[in-house]
């Protein structure tokens, strides 16, 4: 009895350390996923906000704004590709 409970024992807790782990992951995945979407909702809504709110000047400064971070952009990976 004692070598039964023992051999069944230990293959009850690797299966269940196996399936906790299998569980875990799954749980892990499945948290970052519902985050990202949550933070893709939240700047959608951020930004809908932002351009529905801002007057034609705030607007055109954000423009202006958002085109030299661009331009700045493209110079870096042109400096890089040198």
């Amino acid at each position: 009895m004692k070598t039964t409970i023992t051999v069944y024992n230990s293959v009850d807790n690797e299966y269940i350390r196996n399936t906790t782990e299998k569980l875990n992951e799954k749980i892990k995945r499945e948290k970052l996923y519902e985050d990202e979407r949550r933070r893709q909702e939240e700047i959608k809504t951020k930004k809908n906000d932002l351009l529905s709110n801002s007057t034609d000047e705030e607007y055109d400064d954000l423009l202006e704004q958002l085109l030299e971070k661009r331009k700045a952009r493209r110079n870096q990976k042109k400096d890089f590709e040198m």
